[in-house]
């Protein structure tokens, strides 16, 4: 089974179940959106990505400018939409998961987490760049231990700061949650690659142009298939779910490890057959 661990919907879900069933892929996991345009946070591929150096530098003064942009600010949603994943599930139940994202500073997170997940949502997820937290803090806390008490994952995107972008103390305080780090780790790469290898609750997605197929690679060299999940983040930062597929193909793994990254490793997270 395929699974495409990471997807935006930002409208309907016919497209998105066309180019399934045109590339094989058995299962997507959506997660809304929490800007009024997704078009506002649309990366496209730049050399930035070919180098960790440049990514850690050029790419995070880019990323810099982006949140502090007037263009954002006023995109910038105080709470996701999660409502049109929900739809799509209900369409779609044999085909579609579902992420919540939720805005951890929110009044209403912990509410919409619970609205979600009761709808039949699997994970939670978290953008940290577009609502920043502290990942050590009483709001982060009460997130996780929902999480744990829903059997659950939390899948995040790092921010900035400090405080939203170490989840050292996190991932130990909750040891019971699986986390999920998104795209690697971007500017954390190095760090996402030594807690996957240490704690038995991490994992690392593989999705857009920042995980290249060099830095997969590495990932699969120093974790193994088991720690990664393949994901796309279609349409923010990858085109098309075809980009993501190409990049695990051309490791040539055997069919069983290639079977683990493409699914099989999320298929044991969400522990559905």
């Amino acid at each position: 089974m395929i699974i495409d661990g990471h997807q935006h919907i930002e409208s309907g879900h016919h497209r998105i179940l066309e180019r399934m069933d045109a590339l094989g892929i058995d299962r997507t996991v959506l997660v809304g959106v929490g800007v009024r345009s997704l078009s506002v946070v649309t990366v496209r591929e730049h050399l930035v990505f070919r180098s960790q150096f440049l990514l850690r530098t050029i790419g995070v003064a880019n990323m810099r400018r982006l949140v502090r942009s007037k263009a954002l600010q006023d995109a910038l949603l105080p709470d996701p939409v999660n409502d049109r994943a929900l739809d799509a599930m209900k369409a779609e139940p044999n085909r579609f998961l579902g992420f919540a994202f939720v805005n951890p500073e929110s009044k209403r997170c912990l509410a919409e987490a619970t609205r979600c997940l009761d709808r039949g949502m699997c994970g939670i997820k978290l953008a940290l760049l577009q609502y920043p937290t502290d990942l050590s803090g009483p709001r982060m806390t009460a997130l996780c231990e929902l999480a744990r008490e829903r059997k659950v994952p939390i899948f995040f995107h790092q921010g900035l700061t400090k405080e939203a972008s170490d989840p050292c103390a996190m991932i130990d305080a909750f040891p019971d949650v699986t986390f999920i780090i998104a795209h690697a780790g971007v500017q954390y790469y190095r760090q996402a690659i030594a807690l996957a290898r240490t704690k038995k609750n991490v994992y690392i997605d593989t999705s857009s142009w920042i995980v290249t197929a060099r830095k997969l690679k590495v990932l699969y060299r120093c974790l193994g298939p088991e720690k990664l999940v393949f994901g796309t983040d279609v349409p923010v930062m990858a085109n098309d779910a075809s980009e993501g597929l190409e990049k695990v193909r051309q490791l040539r793994l055997p069919s069983s490890e290639e079977a683990l990254i493409l699914g099989g490793s999320l298929q044991k997270i969400l522990a559905f057959a």
